[in-house]
């Protein structure tokens, strides 16, 4: 039974050192804004074995923390104070962050005779000076002129209250706008009907969780409608590149 829940290793490459199987650093990383709150989930349960953390519990594992770092650093394993930084099931809570919580933060979940790792990557970063948002933890979108185009508001399902309409703000460059009729909202998403090109920019959304702020911001750029004009062109060169080779 226990083998059988803990084996799911096709897709993943690992090594084994002190006897503990260490998937290293998952592929999935966390940014979230200082002030900000965040669940890290043990990606243990999400992919690399087939149980969730019940199932774990009733086969005997227990989940760690620690925290290092970066690769190849001392770690450290984790207190948790219950309100700031919290461990809740097979997730760590921080409400709120703060830079100093950046690092790579290692789930283990073991018994007296198995042991299995990964580390999860947390960055948290500050504003850039006078934005609403750190330009290195943005998201990015390209539309098409004249096309319809969504922006979502992501990674905010932990904030979420089921069966219930989210209550997410738009703004642009930081600020609050009068939207056209042509874009309209729907849950967590923006959408452009038709898209222009005074469209580009920085789009951030604005989620209230308890009494913290959640923010995502994404950067969108907009490209020319690829006619078939465009496509003729670009034959008519091409077959005039090759004609010309011919021809030396």
């Amino acid at each position: 039974m226990l083998l059988g829940i803990l084996t799911n290793f096709s897709s993943f490459f690992f090594i084994v050192a002190d006897g503990c199987t260490d998937w290293s650093v998952d592929i999935k990383k966390y940014q979230v804004l200082v002030g900000e709150p965040v669940r890290i989930k043990c990606a243990l349960f999400y992919g690399y074995i087939r149980a969730n953390y019940s199932l774990a519990q009733s086969a005997g594992l227990s989940l760690m923390w620690y925290k290092s770092s970066g690769p190849g650093d001392f770690e450290e394993p984790i207190a948790f104070d219950g309100t700031r930084m919290s461990k809740e099931e097979d997730s760590i809570w921080f409400r709120p962050t703060l830079v100093q919580d950046s690092g790579l933060y290692a789930c283990v979940i073991r018994n007296s005779t198995y042991c299995m790792k990964v580390s999860i990557s947390l960055t948290v970063g500050e504003n850039d000076t006078g934005l609403c948002y750190n330009s290195k933890m943005k998201y990015f979108e390209k539309a098409e002129l004249s096309k319809s185009k969504e922006i979502s508001c992501r990674d905010i399902e932990d904030f979420l209250t089921p069966y219930k309409e989210p209550e997410i703000l738009w703004y642009k460059e930081c600020r609050t706008k009068t939207w056209r009729p042509s874009i309209i909202f729907k849950r967590n998403i923006l959408l452009i009907r038709e898209v222009r090109e005074d469209d580009i920019g920085n789009y951030t959304c604005e989620l209230k969780y308890g009494g913290f702020v959640v923010r995502r911001t994404t950067e969108l750029t907009v490209t020319g409608k690829y006619t078939n004009l465009h496509i003729r062109f670009y034959c008519l060169l091409e077959a005039y590149s090759i004609h010309s080779a011919n021809q030396i």
